[in-house]
């Protein structure tokens, strides 16, 4: 359970550190970055991080900030790949992100992810991705934890130069390649995906 709750948080808290050595500290950091990599971590001895805890809104779209949310966690799974594939992976559960260079149908991947959710919803932790949606402008935004989708948010602009639609996932023991299949061809990307 604990992993579980590690791998769909958005922040975690580190507590009691006062009673762990630097060695056992960085332990649990780095396992916690296993787990998920874009999770912030905040110091429960730290006055200044503990304070936005009950005011930050980490699901609101409605912001720069918030959209810079998105990709930063898109950006910590392109950067934790290396120490995943050195660390292993932890009581099955997988980070990945899936990317495609083609307009998305809405209306497919919407069927598409209800119908992953139905089947999979308990083995799919996470999933947050900006999505380049065709005919439309700016990207939309999804995130889900298991069966709970929030209601997708259009985003003002994209964030960056790169318009791929670019999906991050946590899954306990399902193969990202059947992800990534079973995406291409309901949504019918003629041009292959990369997962990361």
């Amino acid at each position: 359970e604990s992993v579980k709750q590690v791998a769909v948080a958005d922040v975690v808290v580190l507590t009691k550190r006062d009673l762990a050595n630097a060695d056992a500290q960085k332990s649990a950091t780095r396992r916690v970055r296993a787990i998920n990599p874009a999770a912030r971590l905040v110091n429960a001895d730290c006055d200044d991080q503990l304070a936005g805890l009950l005011t930050d809104n980490v699901v609101s779209h409605r912001s720069a900030e918030s959209e810079r949310w998105v990709t930063d966690e898109l950006n910590a799974v392109d950067a934790a790949q290396d120490s995943w594939e050195a660390s292993g992976h932890d009581q099955g559960i997988r980070a990945f992100a899936l990317t495609f260079d083609r307009p998305l149908d809405w209306t497919a991947f919407g069927i598409w992810l209800t119908m992953l959710l139905h089947r999979h919803g308990a083995s799919v932790l996470r999933i947050k991705g900006i999505l380049n949606v065709d005919g439309e402008a700016a990207p939309v935004a999804v995130h889900g934890v298991q069966h709970l989708v929030h209601a997708p948010t259009h985003m003002r602009a994209w964030p960056d130069g790169d318009r791929q639609t670019r999906i991050v996932f946590i899954v306990r023991d399902l193969d990202p390649a059947d992800i990534e299949r079973s995406l291409a061809v309901f949504c019918r990307l003629d041009q292959a995906a990369s997962a990361n």
